[in-house]
């Protein structure tokens, strides 16, 4: 039960981590724009991320391994998870410093999208598209953010049937993940074959041309 235990808190810090380089990333890339960041930067901020999981779960085994610290508890019919005296050291902390580093970074990112998107003069059908990429994203962005809120808040929430509120908020809005996903893909392939398409007219085109040039 332990071991199942820091596997999965060793997903969760490395989840959250992933996210904070992802949008650190995108500022870089869309908020500040030159010099655009390399996707070396980007794996290099990958590793580190893990390298961080690592070091929190390396951490928290290290305290658990002495009883008299009690940061652990097996619950009847439940996983092994972090006893509450610290879960906010090991868990509320460091996703909380996360979120905010995200919530941040996610308001230069929209606010530069949104000008952009607002005062372009393009009105092609890719583009409409790709418009509606970028709410897709900034609605899983939001989602996933206000989920992870309700999920600390369960932590502060003695009430059972408060908590139990809050989980199912922190569940849907995490669930829709999924939703986001399948709805960018769907907008991500009608833009690729919208390419296509451009693709093969210029093709058929150019052939034309040199056809009748030749005649």
């Amino acid at each position: 039960a332990r071991v199942l235990m820091f596997f999965v808190y060793f997903l969760l810090i490395l989840m959250f981590c992933i996210k904070t380089s992802v949008a650190y990333f995108n500022y870089v890339r869309f908020v500040l724009l030159f010099p655009l960041p390399s996707f070396r930067r980007l794996y290099l901020l990958l590793g580190l991320s893990c390298l961080i999981a690592i070091t929190f779960v390396a951490f928290a085994a290290g305290f658990d391994s002495n009883p008299r610290f009690d940061i652990t508890r097996i619950y009847a019919k439940k996983i092994c998870w972090f006893t509450r005296s610290v879960l906010h050291y090991f868990i509320t902390i460091p996703i909380g410093i996360s979120l905010l580093l995200n919530i941040i970074m996610f308001v230069f990112v929209v606010r530069r999208l949104i000008h952009h998107l607002r005062y372009s003069t393009t009105r092609h059908q890719s583009f409409d598209r790709m418009k509606r990429c970028v709410l897709v994203l900034l609605a899983s962005c939001i989602t996933q953010g206000f989920g992870w809120i309700f999920g600390l808040v369960i932590a502060f929430t003695a009430d059972e049937t408060t908590a139990k509120v809050f989980s199912w908020f922190f569940v849907i809005c995490n669930g829709l993940e999924g939703v986001w996903a399948l709805l960018l893909y769907i907008f991500v392939r009608q833009l690729r074959m919208d390419e296509q398409k451009r693709l093969i007219a210029a093709e058929e085109l150019s052939k034309t041309t040199k056809s009748s040039s030749i005649r």
